[in-house]
């Protein structure tokens, strides 16, 4: 029985991760565009990034979008220092999943949720 009940909690947990993956591509999602939490950016689309403060990082992307990241708490010098590394692992950076180390004094600091602005008319 106990076999039976770990294997049934193995497969509903692995049901959650197939539910919450997305194979979403990066920008102009519904999702996306909806401005949710877990949006995703792809790294090798940013044209420009602009450090606005030691809580927002502003993103341009090569087809006109704008990104806004806002890190869930201050991240002491980054704007001082103006701007950041990253490692990043796979083709997309996701809301709230992603450690910053500041320029030169290499403080880390998390990436918060992504915000897709709406464009200029």
């Amino acid at each position: 029985m106990l076999t039976i009940r770990i294997g049934a909690a193995i497969i509903a947990m692995t049901a959650g991760l197939v539910a919450c993956s997305s194979s979403e591509p990066a920008a102009g999602t519904e999702r996306q565009a909806a401005g949710i939490s877990n949006s995703c950016i792809r790294p090798t689309d940013i044209q420009r990034q602009d450090i606005v403060s030691d809580e927002e990082i502003r993103f341009e992307m090569r087809n006109g979008d704008v990104w806004v990241n806002k890190l869930p708490r201050k991240c002491p010098s980054l704007k001082f220092q103006g701007g950041f590394t990253w490692d990043v692992r796979g083709m997309m950076v996701c809301s709230n999943e992603q450690t910053i180390y500041v320029k030169d004094d290499g403080t880390p600091c998390q990436l918060g949720a992504f915000t897709r602005l709406p464009k200029a008319e």
